[in-house]
């Protein structure tokens, strides 16, 4: 007798510990000189799109998920760049100075679950994230930095993981294929009209055909 029971994937796991990871997370309203940010469950469902649109053959949508993946895996790099040169810079105290880690009074546990590796990957560089500010508390606190330093290192961290979503907000679904851009039909015209810059139809269209 075969064993037909679905087996599903559990969520993944993230206890972000400061509030600058929180707000990233949840994003925030539009208030009154304030415009609104997405947060990472808006970006799931972004990125979702995107992939789903991806796979049906969709220039636009491969366009797009190429600028996420490209987005990660530099911010990656250059996060892991921060926690490194973060780290030589604590290494600056005395040597018989002992510091205490940084520990937080009020753990948010998340449970994630995204239908897209990219989702999971911007989840990993939020954590590596809520690294960084951790640690940029912890050596302004102990006067290894300035208030200016501290602020650019935080804004430096957060900028990163704004610009993907705003790749991902900005994307429009159109059912187009690659097929119809090569015919240059009806559905690409239209699709045409809301892309986010003209040349971009032009360079789809001639890649398709030069393929």
């Amino acid at each position: 007798m075969s064993d037909k029971t679905e087996k599903k994937v559990g969520a993944l796991h993230s206890e972000p510990h400061t509030q600058y990871a929180i707000n990233t997370w949840s994003g925030r309203p539009a208030s009154e000189g304030k415009p609104s940010l997405i947060g990472m469950p808006l970006f799931f469902q972004l990125i979702s799109r995107i992939n789903r649109d991806s796979l049906a053959d969709n220039p636009w949508a491969d366009t797009a998920q190429v600028e996420v993946e490209t987005l990660l895996e530099t911010a990656s790099q250059q996060l892991q760049k921060c926690l490194n040169d973060i780290d030589a810079l604590m290494a600056m105290l005395p040597a018989d100075a002992f510091v205490s880690g940084v520990t937080s009074t009020a753990l948010l546990n998340i449970g994630v679950h995204s239908h897209t590796p990219q989702g999971y990957c911007c989840v990993y560089l939020l954590v590596g994230f809520d690294q960084l500010i951790s640690r940029v508390f912890q050596a302004h606190h102990y006067g290894l930095m300035s208030q200016k330093e501290r602020k650019a290192w935080l804004h430096r961290g957060n900028h990163q993981i704004r610009h993907i979503f705003s790749v991902a907000l900005h994307y429009r679904s159109h059912p187009v294929t690659r097929q119809d851009l090569a015919s240059d039909n009806r559905a690409v015209f239209h699709a045409a009209r809301y892309a986010r810059e003209t040349f971009e139809y032009l360079v789809l269209r001639e890649q398709v055909l030069a393929a």
